[in-house]
């Protein structure tokens, strides 16, 4: 079963996250990084599909928590859940459900400028999938 931590940092915070596989840990980056934002639970009423494609790994983990904060700042899109439908080392393909954003029953708890390259890690193991990333605040 995946799982994520809040990590933190003097000028950002951090997300650890793990997973048995790929999808996994795609996720549970997401959830970290949305639980960063604000703790309040959004409804999977509408769906947004993605697809993002990077030269390796560790950068493909930014894009993909970049255009999620993307659709949050921009779209004033809020996540609910998640759904890889195809994840490699170099892109993803995923339906992001969620609803529009509600300052009244959406409290944000800190603003996230972007997922950064600091202290960036990512790698795979006997045990599955292992990821460290800081996001700017």
């Amino acid at each position: 079963m995946g799982r994520y931590r809040i990590l933190e940092h003097t000028a950002d915070m951090g997300i650890e996250a793990a997973g048995e596989t790929l999808d996994e840990l795609l996720v549970q980056a997401a959830r970290g990084m949305m639980e960063i934002i604000s703790g309040a639970e959004a409804l999977p009423k509408e769906e947004r599909s993605v697809e993002i494609t990077a030269g390796e790994g560790e950068e493909l983990l930014v894009n993909w928590l970049n255009e999620i904060l993307f659709l949050f700042d921009s779209r004033g899109f809020l996540p609910a859940e998640f759904i890889i439908e195809q994840a490699t080392e170099n892109r993803i393909r995923a339906r992001i459900l969620g609803e529009p954003f509600d300052p009244e029953r959406h409290p944000i708890d800190r603003e996230i400028k972007a997922a950064t390259y600091h202290q960036l890690r990512l790698e795979h193991g006997e045990k599955g999938w292992l990821a460290r990333v800081y996001l700017d605040l």
